[in-house]
């Protein structure tokens, strides 16, 4: 047996729908009356609006809206009805030249061919729509005109086609507020993929389209969305949800006939596949003259499908045998080949008359340029002769002005260059500046300390013993010796920077640096018997700045000397957190305020007091060591609390990486 006709699709265009449903042209029974009286029902309301709307309109423009509104009420019911509005639309909106009008009503037309299964005739009104919405860029009606198309597209059976324009009409949408029009569209969307037997996608599309139909309220949208539904899981062999989701179509009082008829049908195979063939019966009574009365094929084909597969399971083989002959019959009249190929062919030749259409559209748009062109051209003509007049005073007052700015171009240039070297000369000074005060800040103390080895010497000299000036002439030498190695790397180091910082990253062993520290204030920490602690792991090795972290460490021991009592401590620890190392003097001193740490650190201020034994200071220690940390990527804190000692952290990053010039 040859496969059946598509299922019926659900399209819908301006501002609605129009179903892919073949409505009967023929004699219809009473009972069937009697359900289309029923649908009519519902529509009576926006009918009596419409129609006095109609009656109180005056602007043309509105009245061809109205028309093509009131025909797509009675489209579905009494369809020659909604002819006759739709050719009254038609000849206002020709009379006007009103192209939207004129969109909206072929497009209309259409809709209404294919209600009464007169295809080619709703090709050639789709086709003459289409430009009409393509010149005024109408994106709604380009998606309806394209939804359409693809209706027509299933039809033929030329699936994927018809996929591609639904598609393609809803990337017109606007699909928020356009979100019923798009809701149909998937509704059509979940046809198509059935027919393509990809199941899962006619799935999620129609459970999309009934969520958003359930939204909208739109009874009839659901009705076709439960019924997509329901045939989707029939050709799952889910019988029981297929059931259940035909069943709820069947419920909406606005489902359309067709629809009604294929649920049944549906319902009664699923009931005669699961075993219960009296609920299959009741499914089938009386649906056999609806089928014939509305003179669609397929509906037909469905039941009589039904029909059969009941008949052979009850044993009536006879009567099973009558229906599949009728439905054999029927199917190979469907599937007639000259029939779809004379229908593509069709297709074909409206696509050319399409673009014929819109060619001629495009001819007298091009006229429409030529005449705004020529007016153009006498203007232009006129303008041109100013112009020229202008153009050679513009040349002259151009070359002048060109010949002055070019002066001051140069002048600006010589005074931004020299502006440059001022700044250059400005920051060297301010470099050398402090880079001298760090090179006597730091060696001041070893200086200090021999002077006072020296004029004890001097003062007690006939006190000693020879022994005792030797160990003293030692010293003495170990402190010049320790001397001359801090001004070498001093001056090395300054000679360095007079260009700007430049740092020199290598490995430090901090032990050995804070040991060499220590014995250049050897004098001073013995004069005032300092305890020194080391919390540092013994040949710990970082990588650092070997200069910057002895200016550094120095300056932090010299304010810890100058300013801890007699018999105090100072603690040397290196901490590393969080890619920074955090090296720390703590001292037993008299500590500071938080108004004296912020006028070092924070406002930068020179700010020196003597040491507890009147050691003096030039208050600018801090201050350098804090601008060469900053350069290095670090920072210097306080930890301090008056008569409670001070910690100063010199914290600096663990992988610094110098810039490269």
């Amino acid at each position: 047996m040859r496969k059946a006709t598509p299922f019926h699709i659900y399209n819908y265009v301006n501002y609605n729908c129009n179903a892919y449903l073949s409505i009967a042209i023929g004699r219809v029974f009473l009972f069937f009356t009697l359900l289309i009286s029923l649908s009519a029902l519902g529509q009576t309301r926006p009918i009596d609006s419409l129609l006095q709307k109609l009656s109180e309109t005056k602007s043309d423009s509105s009245l061809v809206h109205i028309l093509e509104r009131l025909s797509y009420e009675y489209l579905y019911y009494k369809p020659d009805s909604a002819l006759v509005y739709i050719d009254e639309a038609l000849e206002l909106s020709k009379k006007n030249e009103y192209q939207l009008g004129l969109a909206k009503t072929y497009n209309r037309k259409g809709t209404y061919y294919i209600v009464k299964s007169q295809y080619p005739q709703a090709i050639e009104e789709f086709q003459k729509a289409l430009p009409y919405y393509k010149q005024i860029a109408d994106s709604t009606g380009i998606s309806e005109s394209l939804g359409n198309l693809g209706v027509l597209d299933f039809y033929l059976r030329d699936y994927d086609e018809a996929l591609y324009n639904f598609q393609e009409a809803i990337t017109y949408l606007d699909t928020v507020a356009q979100f019923e029009t798009y809701t149909k569209y998937l509704s059509n969307l979940s046809g198509v993929y059935r027919e393509k037997k990809q199941l899962d996608s006619a799935l999620y599309y129609a459970r999309r389209s009934l969520s958003y139909s359930e939204k909208l309220d739109d009874k009839r949208l659901l009705s076709v969305s439960y019924f997509n539904l329901g045939t989707a899981y029939f050709f799952l062999e889910d019988y029981d949800k297929a059931i259940s989701n035909l069943d709820e179509a069947i419920k909406l009082d606005r489902i359309p006939i067709q629809f009604s008829i294929l649920a049944k049908s549906y319902k009664s195979l699923s009931y005669t596949i699961l075993g219960d063939k009296n609920k299959a019966a009741a499914e089938l009574e009386g649906l056999e003259q609806k089928a014939l009365a509305i003179n669609d094929q397929y509906v037909t084909l469905r039941f009589y499908e039904a029909k059969q597969k009941l008949l052979e399971t009850e044993g009536r083989i006879a009567e099973a045998l009558e229906y599949a002959q009728k439905y054999i019959k029927l199917n190979d009249e469907i599937h007639n080949r000259e029939q779809i190929n004379i229908l593509q062919n069709i297709k074909v030749k409206y696509a050319t008359e399409e673009r014929i259409y819109e060619n001629r559209l495009l001819n007298q748009e091009a006229d429409l340029r030529n005449l705004q062109l020529q007016n153009q051209r006498y203007a232009i003509w006129a303008v041109a002769i100013l112009v020229f007049l202008f153009l050679i005073l513009f040349l002259i007052l151009y070359q002048l002005y060109s010949y002055k700015s070019d002066a001051n171009k140069k002048l600006k240039e010589k005074q931004e260059i020299l502006n440059e070297n001022n700044r250059s000369l400005e920051l060297i000074n301010t470099q050398k500046d402090n880079l001298f005060s760090i090179v006597a800040h730091d060696v001041r103390s070893p200086i200090s300390s021999i002077l006072s080895s020296t004029q004890f010497l001097n003062s007690h000299f006939e006190e000693f013993t020879i022994e005792e000036i030797r160990h003293l002439a030692k010293g003495l030498e170990d402190q010049a010796e320790t001397l001359n190695s801090l001004i070498q790397g001093v001056l090395i180091w300054a000679k360095s920077q007079m260009n700007g910082f430049d740092f020199h990253i290598q490995e430090v062993k901090v032990d050995e640096l804070i040991s060499g520290t220590l014995k250049a204030e050897e004098t001073a920490l013995n004069r005032k018997n300092l305890q020194i602690f080391q919390k540092i792991e013994k040949d710990r090795i970082i990588k650092t700045d070997y200069q910057v972290l002895q200016v550094i460490a120095r300056n932090f021991l010299s304010n810890a000397i100058k300013f801890t009592p007699v018999g105090g401590n100072i603690t040397f620890e290196l901490l590393e957190k969080a890619n920074f190392y955090h090296f720390r003097v703590t001292d037993t001193g008299r500590g500071m305020t938080s108004e004296e740490i912020k006028k070092v650190l924070v406002d930068q201020k020179r700010y020196s007091i003597k040491g507890t034994e009147n050691e003096p200071g030039n208050g600018i220690g801090l201050i350098l060591c804090q601008e060469i940390a900053t350069k290095i990527g670090g920072r210097l804190e306080v930890e301090s609390s008056p008569g409670e000692g001070s910690t100063f952290v010199y914290v600096f990053p663990n992988n610094y990486q110098p810039e490269k010039n």
